[in-house]
């Protein structure tokens, strides 16, 4: 195992309560154009868009920024192939167009991946039907990706070993999206970019109440590390709330066009199931598509799809025992899997837009996976409901409209508000890394998980070449790059971290990471010396369903 390596030097240390504070102060000292709550997918893509477009934005969330839904996802951009099965041509043809867009304006972060459906007695399509399904996904997204094909049994067989094919009849391969990273950290990513477009985010930051004044919102918000009450000001209220939606229009008077029901998704990570690289497709006992999913050197088994009345979920043990079940029937692996081998789980509700009179009944999985955002001018207020990671450009744009119409004044950016740096940044970047003796993978990595703020990197392990080491086997965050995290990723515990900045709290037990030397040398970096704090919440409660 790697030695954790240099102590920081003295311009490396912890900037994160100074950072915290200094938001706080822009927080409260200034009006500003919008105030998002939320900080999960819509709240970032609604900062980065009204941002671009010239508004002054301020983003409060009550815990970490992506820390409820937007941490829970399969990591998937795609154009929702499954929702074929319904015939939602017009909602498939639109998500693909967002797919593309998001994967050529973020190429190095969504990358094509290829999927494998095995059809067996489960199925409800024979493998033509379904390979005709598959070249009209194709079409839908404009040839964007590799061509389908489909594979008899035994073409399977040799394929993909890992799927027991004694009951397939035949499969389908065609590509879809995958999000390199993780889906809070491409989250954490937008925000960033909003940050450094002008928009202030406060974290751990609850709305406590708002009322209308004089040319907008008073909100009066709590410091949830503190207990300390501050006032802000803004024109424009935009309610990101996700699957706390209805609940903030409640707070603030605003009366809801269309309402939320919510699905139950839940994931389990076990050890890797494929050296492939492929989404393997199945459908369950109950006909339903559920994934086995790369996720670093682990995989990623889901989604069940269970309908319930409340935003709040765990994983139970019936989640967890159905996964197992399903995939054990379905691969051949040397062992079946077995609860102890369950590293993590994955557990959210999808919020989805219903109206009032929609009969929400009928099977749950014919229910639209749409999104809406409404925009009240009397109240102003911007509500956005439902919404996923691949359709999230279109909630942005649809945003910055919403504002016009609550009177704001958008300007016209000079350039897409959305995307990568311009390449020759990367290329700055990548004459700074060769410089600085980083080696291709490692500033590859390094562009695609910090963007612009990857230089900051290259600079300090220019300046202490040892800083460019690895922390440990485990954490392969180097030094350098766990300063440049803490300068400006709103890291206020070691969660953030395992969980949302990293994945590490997903592909490692809370054993393990609390036994490994680069996770020490993280926080110490992070936190500076000091008493020992729990090391991943997440991953220890998740260490057991409910």
């Amino acid at each position: 195992m790697s030695a954790p390596g240099p102590a920081a030097p003295s311009n490396g240390a912890p900037h994160t309560a100074a950072v915290r504070d200094g938001n706080l102060e822009r927080l409260t000292g200034r009006d500003h154009d919008v105030l998002i709550v939320g900080g999960g997918i819509n709240g970032a893509i609604s900062a980065l868009a009204l941002a671009n477009h010239g508004l002054r934005v301020a983003l409060i969330d009550s815990e970490d920024f992506a820390s409820g839904v937007s941490q829970e996802s399969s990591n998937l951009i795609w154009g929702g192939f499954k929702y074929l099965q319904t015939y939602d041509v017009a909602l498939v043809a639109g998500l693909c167009r967002s797919r593309n867009l998001l994967a050529r304006s973020y190429a190095s972060r969504v990358q094509e991946v290829r999927f494998l459906a095995a059809l067996g007695s489960t199925s409800p399509y024979s493998p033509a039907y379904a390979a005709l399904g598959a070249h009209a996904y194709w079409a839908l997204g404009r040839f964007a990706t590799g061509r389908p094909r489909l594979l008899s049994s035994r073409s399977l067989a040799t394929a993909e070993p890992t799927i027991d094919s004694g009951d397939v009849q035949g499969a389908v391969e065609y590509s879809d999206y995958l999000l390199a990273d993780n889906d809070a950290r491409f989250v954490l990513q937008l925000l960033l970019d909003a940050v450094d477009s002008g928009a202030v985010a406060v974290s751990r930051m609850r709305l406590d109440g708002a009322e209308r004044a004089s040319g907008g919102w008073r909100a009066e918000v709590i410091d949830r590390l503190t207990g300390d009450r501050h006032t802000v000001e803004a024109a424009v209220l935009v309610n990101a709330a996700g699957p706390r939606a209805t609940e903030l229009a409640a707070l603030t008077g605003t009366a809801l066009r269309q309402a939320l029901c919510y699905s139950k998704g839940a994931h389990i990570v076990v050890p890797q199931v494929t050296e492939s690289g492929r989404v393997l497709a199945f459908f369950d006992d109950d006909q339903r598509l559920f994934y086995v999913i790369p996720m670093g050197h682990r995989s990623l088994i889901g989604t069940t799809d269970t309908r319930v009345e409340e935003a709040e979920v765990s994983i139970t043990h019936d989640d967890r025992d159905f996964l197992l079940e399903q995939a054990n029937a379905r691969l051949r692996l040397p062992q079946p899997l077995l609860h102890d081998d369950v590293i993590a789980y994955r557990c959210g509700v999808r919020a989805l837009v219903v109206d009032e009179s929609e009969d929400t009944d009928r099977d749950w999985t014919e229910l639209s996976r749409r999104h809406a955002v409404e925009a009240d001018r009397q109240r102003a207020t911007i509500s956005i409901l439902g919404g996923k990671l691949s359709d999230c450009l279109n909630v942005g744009q649809e945003v910055v409209t919403a504002a016009r119409k609550c009177g704001l004044a958008p300007e016209v950016p000079d350039r897409a508000w959305y995307g990568e740096p311009p390449a020759g940044v990367r290329e700055r970047f990548h004459r700074s890394a060769v410089r600085a003796g980083i080696d291709e993978p490692a500033a590859a990595r390094l562009w695609r998980r910090h963007g612009r703020r990857a230089l900051e990197v290259a600079d300090l392990v220019e300046e202490t070449p040892e800083l460019g080491e690895p922390l440990s086997d485990l954490v392969e965050c180097s030094a350098a790059e766990v300063m440049v995290m803490a300068r400006h990723e709103h890291i206020l515990s070691m969660d953030d971290f395992l969980r949302r900045r990293t994945m590490l709290a997903m592909l490692e037990t809370a054993e393990t990471l609390s036994a490994d030397p680069g996770v020490e040398r993280a926080e110490e970096l992070l936190f500076g010396p000091g008493p020992e704090r729990p090391v991943s919440a997440a991953n220890e409660s998740g260490r057991g369903a409910a």
